[in-house]
């Protein structure tokens, strides 16, 4: 078998999925010289250029395209195969990499349900934005709210969620009709996709001019559109999920008559072998059992 070496392919997976030399030298730990060495060597054993060089950027050919996926597909299928071979060091503790806003908005609600069904696992939560990285054996499973497709782990799907028009008791009255009392709030806007499209949604029902409507505050991140909506701000589209406890409680209410479905839903993530974790197995199926439970307890709600 006659292979380019596996050192000029790692080089090459990371400068073509940075689009820069420099970048990738900065995430590899090596100067930029190493890396457009090792490109020249991979360049010089295909027989072909893979990189159309520029000041600031590079470019694949339409060689180095037709390589990608190949390259990525085999470090992913080493990854896989080196994983396999690692047992569960530590077989009585969970830990688990999370994003905040569902840290802080469902898990930490429901975390002593899990450690009263499973006392012997211990669970260990990293709040965090970004995805976890699993080779680096720090994290046992990750969830993440998105639509699935992440190219280097295994996802399995939790549960879905949708979003509604959510405000502090008494800033809305039901009784009354929603456009006028609309254009007389706050909008709290949550900046991803789905609360975007959901505010479109919602304006084109009510016959609203967008330019109309007051958008007093735009926050990239759900945790802090509930906090701000909570301190009575304004109204915001929020994630039912993630104020199920708030509105029980009375802190936050509900408008009627609206609800958009999210088009990211919650996965479970992580190296396909940790599935097979006792551990593992144990927390998933607690959470579609606590998922289930939650959805039938908030439906008179709704």
């Amino acid at each position: 078998m006659n292979l380019p070496p596996l050192k000029s392919l790692w080089y090459f997976k990371h400068a073509a999925e940075l689009g820069s030399f420099k970048l990738a030298a900065e995430k590899l730990f090596v100067s930029q010289a190493a890396v457009s060495q090792q490109i020249r060597l991979l360049e010089a054993n295909l027989q072909c250029e893979l990189f159309t060089r520029h000041t600031r950027f590079v470019a694949l050919t339409r060689q180095g395209e037709q390589l990608l996926p190949h390259v990525l597909k085999g470090f992913s299928c080493l990854q896989n195969g080196v994983n396999s071979l690692r047992q569960d060091e530590q077989p009585h503790c969970l830990n688990l990499s999370v994003l905040p806003s569902f840290a802080s908005g469902w898990l930490l609600q429901h975390v002593s349900g899990f450690q009263r069904a499973y006392p012997g696992i211990h669970l260990r939560i990293d709040p965090s934005d970004h995805h976890a990285n699993f080779s680096q054996g720090h994290v046992d499973l990750g969830i993440r709210f998105g639509l699935g497709n992440y190219s280097d782990v295994h996802s399995e799907l939790l549960a879905d969620d949708s979003l509604f028009l959510a405000y502090k008791p008494g800033l809305l009255d039901v009784n009354l009709p929603l456009k006028e009392q609309l254009l007389k709030q706050n909008i709290i806007m949550d900046i991803c996709p789905d609360a975007e499209q959901g505010w479109q949604t919602l304006i084109t029902s009510l016959g609203v001019c967008p330019a109309s409507v007051p958008v007093f505050l735009e926050i990239d991140n759900a945790a802090l559109v509930i906090q701000a909506t909570l301190a009575g701000q304004g109204v915001a589209l929020v994630r039912r999920r993630l104020i199920e406890s708030h509105i029980k409680l009375g802190q936050l209410a509900l408008f009627p008559g609206f609800e958009y479905a999210c088009s990211y839903k919650y996965y479970l993530v992580g190296p396909k072998d940790h599935f097979k974790w006792e551990k593992v197995i144990a927390f998933k199926e607690w959470l579609l059992s606590q998922f289930k439970q939650d959805d039938e307890a908030f439906k008179p709600y709704l």
